[in-house]
């Protein structure tokens, strides 16, 4: 029997091993065995230079990938990064048009955004069932970006209207959590409000993320085989507020305490130069890892930190958050209290939730935290390796995602 054809449309795919890539390529790589799976993508890397940084699992023979060359402009400037965003989205959607059939299916990402334009209007045309996996809100997004500095802006007002109907065309939308679900809903709901929204989390791959023992070579190393050790591991944007937490590290009195940042963004240079400025020993700086990498890097701390800034509701959810339970290591979640993450780790038992905006109960928690309680920090964090196994291991995730899809092509 023929099987149906799927379409996965996403600047990003592998070989690039961002999150938002490794998510499609093992979504691809799942559905491949029921579908006829075509991969429409940008280049084969976000950031050349991370070209030695790629996905090492291989992917199905079966999945076939059209590529689509962007300008490779500066992603760190706003107006040359727009340039590449909007060139990029009509090459994706005229790459689709071409090849598109009526009754294809079609799952979407949300970056770059004015794909979902694009999409929305081609849809009228070719007559294709179209899924979104929403990863990021586009433009409430902007606001704690920094890109809008408000909402009642005439261009923001303007630009969310259109990007509402674009949503609103979807047949099926897919989110990554519950607090997701209520700002989509919302979103859509004023002119659709007969979208399925479905809930369908990130996952952790349980069998390359594993708990070991302190990285004891790792921290001699460093000298921090005595400290307790926090680390935040990821991408150091303006969303992240990451620069709150390293000024509640140099306000702690805490000598016990060592952050570990690892990651790549728009932020580094300044939280370099503030932990020079501010001569802060208790604070190490590293640059990005690979995928390949990361058990080693997640196994060499004690907590794990999860942080988004104020204005970031519904508006994403870290998929690391998932791969730190792997690891078998407790969560503070430093963001909004009403967030998914916030809500995992607080009913689950996993680890720790405060608001961003408290830097007091962020400074007192700090200086709470002895050396003396690192047993029951490790309990935590075997309860988190517990719940992902029963939970959110990859191929749990993946069957839910595929038996979601299909509730809405089987009755279409």
């Amino acid at each position: 029997m023929r099987k149906r054809k799927i379409w996965i449309i996403s600047e990003l795919f592998h070989p690039e091993e961002t999150a938002v890539a490794y998510i499609f390529t093992r979504i691809a790589d799942y559905l491949s065995e029921s579908y006829d799976v075509s991969v429409i993508c940008g280049p084969f890397f976000y950031d050349n230079e991370k070209k030695d940084f790629t996905d090492i699992k291989k992917i199905s023979e079966k999945i076939t990938i059209y590529r689509n060359e962007s300008l490779n402009l500066n992603k760190n400037n706003l107006f040359q990064r727009s340039i590449n965003i909007i060139y990029l989205s009509f090459q994706l959607a005229n790459s689709f048009r071409k090849k598109a059939s009526k009754d294809d299916i079609v799952l979407l990402a949300t970056n770059p955004a004015p794909l979902l334009l694009l999409m929305g209007l081609l849809k009228k045309f070719k007559q294709f069932q179209l899924h979104i996996l929403v990863h990021d809100v586009f433009p409430e997004n902007t606001i704690p970006a920094g890109i809008f500095k408000s909402k009642k802006s005439l261009l923001y007002r303007f630009i969310k209207i259109i990007f509402d109907k674009a949503y609103s065309k979807a047949d099926h939308l897919i989110v990554l959590g519950r607090d997701m679900k209520n700002v989509i809903s919302t979103k859509v709901n004023r002119y659709n409000n007969k979208i399925p929204i479905s809930i369908v989390p990130n996952w952790a791959d349980t069998s390359q993320i594993i708990p070991q023992e302190r990285a004891i070579s790792f921290l001699k190393k460093w000298g921090l085989e005595h400290k307790i050790v926090l680390q935040y591991a990821g991408n150091i944007g303006r969303v992240q507020g990451l620069v709150s937490i390293i000024e509640a590290f140099k306000v702690s009195g805490n000598k016990d305490l060592h952050l570990l940042i690892y990651g790549s963004g728009a932020l580094v240079p300044y939280i370099r130069d503030y932990i020079k400025v501010n001569k802060m020993t208790n604070v190490s700086l590293f640059g990005s890892y690979s995928r390949k990498e990361q058990n080693e890097i997640l196994n060499s701390c004690d907590i794990a930190i999860v942080s988004l800034s104020s204005g970031m509701y519904g508006l994403g959810v870290p998929s690391k958050s998932y791969h730190i339970l792997s690891a078998g290591k407790p969560i503070l979640f430093l963001g909004d209290l009403r967030s998914e993450i916030s809500c995992l780790v607080t009913e689950e038992n996993v680890g720790w939730s405060i608001d961003m905006t408290d830097k007091k109960n962020l400074i007192d928690f700090l200086n709470n935290l002895k050396k003396d309680n690192l047993n029951q920090y490790k309990s935590m964090g075997e309860k988190a390796r517990l719940l992902v196994e029963e939970k959110y291991d990859e191929k749990i995730i993946l069957k839910e995602f595929q038996e979601r899809m299909e509730t809405i092509i089987l009755n279409t």
